[in-house]
């Protein structure tokens, strides 16, 4: 389980302190938003630390720096090369799920390629581990799992691009399914390596990775309308003020948010009622005590939406 860099013994020796000494940073946090920026700060320093370990991957990289997963596996073993294994594993297979996305929209084989040499590279990685040869299996048949979604998401784009009016079922079963590499396949490796990891971690993971991607779409609405790319806001937009796309897709792009955002999205909208219920399912989750922190995330992620969506909405009323 050695992590090896391009760096020198001294450099690995400076990060690895840093590292360490963010984790106790970590620990000693007295509330829920100074835990987040150490949370940040710890992302940026893992994402630095792993690019002295392969190729950068600018394309993907700035969402492939989630780290939830070294968190967990420090918290549950509180050994520093495990949760480095953990990250490098969960991080390689995000680059997977992102580049095969990618593929997905663009139909550029590029992407395809570059999928296929990162899974390359983790099924490497899990041969050397005597302990982890089994999820090279276990893998393989989580991500066979999700790659259905990719199909379901062009059945949504096609009826996007046709005005289809989503209803607030098939709105929520999108997120859902979007999320779901979180407890298809990032958990697995969890499991394989956690002694307290269970089916219910794996939940708040999903709903997790949900708020976190209903946040993405917060943050890309203007550039994904430009781009007819599959977005939850803008299935939302038909349910509350009856907006077609091709009325969303016409509007100039400095108003495309003030459009999409009229009223569907305010508190009685159906986004804040999915990042309500997303909330309530984490909440309701039993979970090991060394991974709560999970559950204190849900309750930020939520929060935080919750304040943008309900700012932007009373700025346009």
């Amino acid at each position: 389980m050695e992590i090896t860099s391009k760096l020198s013994d001294f450099e690995n020796r400076v990060y690895l302190d840093k590292i360490s000494k963010s984790m106790r940073d970590l620990t000693s946090a007295t509330d829920t938003l100074l835990f987040v920026q150490q949370m940040v700060h710890l992302g940026e320093l893992l994402s630095s630390f792993f690019q002295n370990l392969d190729d950068s991957f600018s394309a993907v990289d700035e969402n492939a720096t989630d780290p939830s997963y070294f968190m967990a596996a420090y918290f549950d073993t509180k050994n520093i090369s495990k949760a480095l294994w953990v990250y490098r594993i969960v991080r390689s297979l995000t680059r997977y799920i992102l580049f095969s996305d990618k593929f997905y929209e663009t139909r550029n084989n590029r992407y395809a390629l570059l999928a296929r040499q990162v899974r390359k590279s983790v099924v490497e990685i899990l041969r050397s581990e005597s302990d982890a040869q089994h999820l090279i299996y276990s893998i393989d048949y989580s991500l066979g799992q999700f790659s259905t979604f990719w199909k379901f998401e062009q059945i949504i784009k096609r009826r996007m691009l046709k005005n289809y009016a989503f209803s607030y079922t098939e709105i929520r079963h999108f997120i859902l399914s979007k999320s779901s590499d979180a407890s298809l396949v990032y958990a697995k490796v969890l499991d394989a390596k956690l002694p307290s990891f269970n089916e219910n971690v794996a939940l708040v993971l999903h709903y997790n990775q949900a708020l976190l991607d209903i946040q993405d779409d917060w943050e890309d609405i203007e550039d994904d309308v430009q781009e007819d790319m599959r977005h939850i806001f803008v299935m939302a937009a038909a349910i509350v003020d009856n907006i077609p796309y091709n009325t969303i897709k016409k509007s100039n792009h400095d108003i495309v948010r003030k459009v999409v955002l009229s009223g569907a999205n305010s508190s009685r909208g159906p986004i804040i009622r999915l990042v309500n219920e997303l909330q309530a399912s984490s909440r309701s989750v039993s979970i090991p005590e060394n991974f709560a922190f999970l559950k204190s995330l849900s309750d930020r992620y939520a929060d935080t939406l919750r304040g943008k969506i309900l700012l932007s909405s009373s700025a346009n009323s």
